[in-house]
Order: C-alpha cells, then sequence, then structure tokens
C-alpha cells in the first residue's frame, strides 16, 4: 500500500483510530481500544459486550471497562437497553441514508466556505499527499489506514471553514461513518476513485473556486452512499437487510 504518511496503525502493524493515550488512564485506553474495534468492525454489530467479556478481551479492570462502556452507550455505538446484555449497536441501511445525508447537507458547504476562506500551501499539499492513498482489499491494516487516511482529509478541509461547531459536528459524523464505510469497501476497491476525485478537489481549493470544490464534494458523496449501500445488500452474511432499518448484524463474538 502507498500512503504519504502511516497514521493509520500502530508501530507494531496493528490498526488504530486515534493516538495512543499514554497518561496511564485506563479507562480512556479501554474507551479508545474498544470504540476502535467497534468502528473497524473488530466488534461487529450486535455482538454482546458484557464487561465480563470486554474484561477478557482486553485484559483491563472491570472499572476501566465500565467506564469505557458507558461513553460508547452515550455515543450510540453500544446499546444497553437490556443491562443483561448490552452489545453494539447494529448497523442499518437507514444509518448510513441518514449519515450520509447530513454529511451532504454539511460537508460541500464546510469544503466551499474552506475555499473562500483560503486553504495554506502545507494543508495543500497534506490533502495532495492524502489524496494519493489506496489499499488492498486483503488486509485489515491497510483498509484501516485508508479509512483514517480518508477521514484526516475530511476533517483538515472542515477544520479550515471558519465555524467550530460544524467542524465539530463533521468530526461526529465522519467517525460514525467509519463503521459503514469499512463493511461496504473491505469487498470493493475504491482507490482510483478517490484519487481522482479527491485530486480534483484539491486542485478546486488551490484555484479558490468554492463552487467547483463543493460540487465536487457532494458528487463524491453521493457515489460513496450509492456504492455503500450497494455493498451492503450483497453481502453474503447478511440477511433481511431494507432501507427500512433492518440491522446489519454479524455473527463474530469477542
Amino acid at each position: 500500500m502507498r500512503t504519504p504518511r502511516n497514521d493509520g496503525v500502530t508501530a507494531t502493524g496493528s490498526p488504530r483510530l486515534l493516538p495512543t493515550d499514554r497518561s496511564g488512564n485506563l479507562g480512556e485506553q479501554a474507551y479508545q481500544r474498544i470504540r476502535s474495534d467497534i468502528l473497524f468492525l473488530q466488534l461487529s454489530p450486535g455482538v454482546r459486550v458484557s464487561e465480563s467479556l470486554l474484561t477478557r478481551r482486553y485484559g483491563l479492570g472491570q472499572a476501566a471497562v465500565r467506564s469505557a462502556l458507558v461513553r460508547l452507550v452515550q455515543e450510540g455505538l453500544v446499546d444497553k437497553t437490556d443491562e443483561r446484555s448490552p452489545h453494539v449497536a447494529p448497523l442499518t441501511l437507514r444509518d448510513v441514508r441518514d449519515v450520509y445525508g447530513l454529511r451532504i447537507l454539511l460537508e460541500p458547504r464546510a469544503a466551499e466556505w474552506a475555499t473562500i476562506a483560503g486553504v495554506a500551501a502545507p494543508d495543500l499539499e497534506r490533502l495532495g499527499a492524502i489524496s494519493q492513498c489506496r489499499y488492498e482489499l486483503a488486509s485489515h491494516v491497510e483498509l484501516v489506514a485508508f479509512l483514517n487516511a480518508n477521514r484526516e482529509f475530511n476533517l483538515l478541509v472542515a477544520s479550515r471553514c471558519g465555524n467550530a461547531r460544524l467542524a465539530a459536528t463533521i468530526t461526529q459524523l465522519q467517525d460514525l461513518t467509519l463503521r459503514i464505510l469499512y463493511v461496504g469497501l473491505r469487498s470493493m476497491n475504491v482507490s482510483e476513485w478517490f484519487q481522482a476525485t479527491h485530486r480534483d478537489i484539491v486542485d478546486a481549493i488551490a484555484a479558490r473556486d468554492a463552487a467547483r470544490a463543493a460540487e465536487l464534494w457532494a458528487v463524491d458523496l453521493k457515489y460513496g452512499e450509492r456504492l455503500i449501500s450497494d455493498a451492503l445488500m450483497n453481502l453474503p452474511e447478511l440477511s433481511g437487510v431494507n432501507l427500512g432499518g433492518a440491522s446489519l448484524s454479524m455473527s463474530t463474538s469477542p
């Protein structure tokens, strides 16, 4: 895999979402590790995630796991409706439609505002480098690195839009998108589309063509939503899926 900077994996090659917490806070470590495994489907939608199971899986204390679960329930990544059997929140095609619907409303506008405000040369250089990322289907680590790179591209542009609340909302949507994309992209390689489209977006931003940047962003999102929805419908391990909200639950257990 050719990536300009390896932000998606640790030094040992294992995937990560965010920088590892080094403060010694076990609750934070538990939260980051469980959350990353949920977002990258190492803990599948619908799987049980009781305190005892997670304590054994991660080798962390029950108090740390308990505090992590509280935060994950608040984020909607863990469903604790049944106290005796908390589980990873299901993923549905309605989720795909809702998340992408919000992204299409917000992200092209952020790209437009960032372009109008002007993006500094070092940021443009970084965006250009990210736009050349690719992955191979056989590698979980490469796909995670690719998804992290895509997230970085989107958040870098959002952070330059001049509206901190808009950027924060987009950050939340990007995190929800990681799980959706991992499910869909593990069965297809969109590297060429990513490279071509993101290169065009960088060129539009550099040229201060705000309308073009917003248009390209919207086209990319609409294509992505259609591609992911089609992929989810055709995954062999999923059954009974429909746009009305059926769960995309898998049989993997911790």
